[in-house]
């Protein structure tokens, strides 16, 4: 069951055929793209294939639970977030996942508003998660076009070290490294420092060797 102009990606892990039934056509009808699994095994067979967003997961379920489920897409490196919904006397079990990196949980019964409220928060948190990854990916796609040395000179400039103490630490002419300097900002189509160092840090870049070295 799907919307057009949907809130978002949602799907929906229940063995109980009524309830899973009756929570899709709610939250359709409230505007976001629903599609239902019966058991973990089918959403795990699923997951690769879905578009980016939030899993509702019931924790007890015959075969594979919620907390293997959440497991296995933790460790595939799964993009969507979960919100587990446990029944009673598994509040332990409930707070385990939450450690285990779901987002929420919530008691059955509980309000429709209420997991609305928390669905909002959960596509909220992915979509930056998201835009993160691709800011990243962008991010090294640039630095990938940089020569060691320019890599290196880059790292310098991250730490904010001057040109002169780059090139001591790499063995460099002064002359060297702002030549260096300008190829890297070329190559990373920057127009200033801030922007090259900006870029570095989305990528995350490690320096390494000399260029880290006290002496």
């Amino acid at each position: 069951m799907t919307s057009g102009m949907s809130r978002g990606a949602i799907y929906v892990v229940d063995d109980d055929a009524s309830l899973r039934g009756e929570l899709a056509d709610a939250l359709a009808a409230r505007g976001f793209a629903v599609t239902a699994f019966a058991d973990g095994r089918s959403l795990l067979e699923a997951a690769k294939t879905l578009a980016p967003g939030c899993i509702v997961l019931d924790l007890n379920m015959p075969g594979i639970d919620g907390m293997e489920v959440q497991r296995t897409l933790a460790q595939e490196g799964s993009p969507h977030k979960v919100v587990m919904l446990t029944g009673a006397g598994t509040i332990s079990a409930a707070v385990a996942a939450l450690q285990n990196g779901a987002l929420d949980f919530l008691e059955k019964p509980f309000r429709l508003d209420s997991l609305d409220a928390v669905l909002d928060r959960a596509l909220d948190r992915q979509r930056s998660e998201q835009a993160d990854r691709a800011r990243c990916a962008e991010a090294h796609a640039r630095l990938d076009r940089l020569s060691e040395r320019e890599h290196d000179v880059l790292c310098g400039l991250t730490l904010g070290l001057p040109n002169k103490i780059i090139a001591y630490r790499l063995g460099l002419s002064v002359r060297t490294v702002e030549t260096y300097r300008a190829n890297l900002m070329d190559k990373l189509a920057v127009g200033s420092l801030s922007e090259a160092v900006k870029l570095a840090l989305a990528a995350e870049i490690e320096p390494r060797g000399a260029i880290v070295r006290t002496g």
